[in-house]
């Protein structure tokens, strides 16, 4: 019975008594080591790869299982090295080398090949002040185009309207979204939204359009995902961009022939009237041209005057020959109806006796209306030469477009550029480690101090 009673304590001290054997040989076996490692100092400080101080910089982790490595110092420092070269290297692996990885990846097995196709254009008009500085400023301002035209051109070959213009003619919303082409790079894609600014951003970065400044030719690259595509694109903004010319010509016509045709159809509106009022002075005074017919009248009267004078001379002679003779009544007869004339003929000219109304009234409302209209055929004479002058000015400022080179049919892609984008990638990203390497020393540095 006590025997049973002892044996739990017997157990008890078993237990105690193991613990206890084992906390000693413990802490024996970690004073061993570490008097090794003090001994073989200059052992491990040639064998480090990593830092020149590496006991100093290996983690907590690493320095609680330094007891259980082997013996051997040289051994015990080249795995402690290495497992803090590899604690290191996991940052580069995940920074530098995975994201190359992954753009390698993508460039060789995923993105679409992408094809540019380029032409070139020139804007050529005539110059405004071409003509008041010479022949030889012509020669030299007709070989360019306006500056502003062209930059004009190119503006709308990237703008909203020509994105407009090319998905209601060529559809280019299915011509960026092919079954080749790649999750990234199609419209829309997973990272884009599919909404027409998106889409005009999208747009910007296929379409581009630039003027070379010493020729004045402009220069039009369309990239998308085939090459027969590409070459549609440029030919429609191409085509699109002659509309354009053509439109600015007829609006700067309009605007430079539109002034003078008003003014020249009032002008024969105004000649109109007049000629309407002259006609009914005329019916109303039942005359077609006073002047004209006081002319007439006029020279009747003196030519009656001179037959008058004739005829009264021949009478005043036969009287003093032969006062009896029977020809003085013919004389007086002939006197009494000359003068009988002339008096009719005077009343027509200026209306006194017989109630016969006088020219001279009609004359000056006559005149009137035919100044007025030599004045509106002046007027008219000058607003045609001016509408001659604005059409020639308008022809030297006519605008059109000479297309340099065709759109082209490319036989390789030009994108993606593999090597550039790897590159790229590569020394972003080792940029990005070594900042952060030199911010985390810093940081250590001043926590230290």
């Amino acid at each position: 019975m006590l025997d049973e009673q002892m044996m739990p304590l017997v157990r008890t001290s078993r237990r105690t008594d193991s613990r206890y054997l084992k906390s000693t040989i413990w802490s024996k076996g970690r004073l061993i080591v570490n008097e090794l490692t003090s001994k073989h100092e200059d052992d491990a400080s040639a064998v480090s790869v990593c830092d020149d101080n590496v006991r100093d910089k290996v983690p907590s982790k690493v320095e609680r299982y330094r007891a259980y490595l082997p013996s051997g110092t040289v051994l015990k420092e080249n795995i402690l090295v290495g497992v803090r070269c590899f604690s290191r290297g996991w940052v580069f692996f995940t920074v530098v080398v995975l994201p190359t990885l992954i753009m390698a990846f993508y460039l060789l097995f995923i993105a679409a090949p992408q094809y540019v196709s380029e032409t070139h254009f020139l804007v050529r008009g005539k110059s405004m002040n071409s003509s008041a500085l010479g022949g030889m400023s012509s020669l030299l301002e007709g070989g360019h185009g306006g500056s502003q035209d062209t930059y004009a051109v190119q503006d709308y070959m990237i703008s909203r309207d020509a994105l407009r213009m090319l998905v209601q003619q060529v559809n280019i919303k299915a011509i960026f979204n092919r079954p080749y082409a790649d999750f990234y790079a199609k419209f829309p894609s997973f990272f884009t939204r599919n909404d027409f600014e998106s889409f005009y951003n999208f747009y910007q970065n296929h379409i581009k359009a630039q003027l070379d400044a010493e020729t004045g030719i402009s220069h039009l690259t369309v990239r998308s995902f085939s090459a027969e595509d590409s070459q549609h694109i440029a030919q429609a903004l191409l085509s699109a961009g002659e509309r354009l010319v053509n439109e600015m010509n007829d609006r700067q016509r309009y605007n430079t022939l539109h002034a003078a045709q008003i003014e020249l159809i009032d002008t024969l509106k105004e000649l109109h009237d007049t000629e309407m009022k002259l006609a009914s002075y005329r019916y109303t005074n039942e005359i077609i041209d006073p002047m004209k017919q006081a002319i007439p009248l006029m020279g009747t009267e003196l030519s009656l005057e001179t037959t008058l004078s004739m005829i009264e001379a021949e009478k005043k002679q036969l009287d003093i020959t032969t006062p009896s003779s029977p020809l003085r009544k013919v004389y007086e007869q002939r006197i009494a109806s000359i003068k009988a004339q002339m008096q009719k003929t005077q009343s027509h000219i200026t209306g006194k006796g017989m109630g016969t109304p006088s020219l001279i009234p009609k004359l000056l409302g006559y005149d009137e209306l035919t100044i007025r209209k030599s004045i509106i055929e002046k007027k008219i004479v000058a607003e045609t030469n001016a509408l001659e002058m604005a059409k020639a000015q308008a022809d030297r400022q006519m605008l059109y477009v000479t297309v340099v080179a065709q759109p082209n049919l490319p036989d390789y892609p030009v994108y993606p550029r593999n090597i550039v984008f790897l590159l790229i990638t590569f020394f972003t990203a080792l940029g990005i480690y070594i900042t952060g390497k030199l911010l985390v020393s810093g940081a250590r540095e001043h926590a230290l101090q």
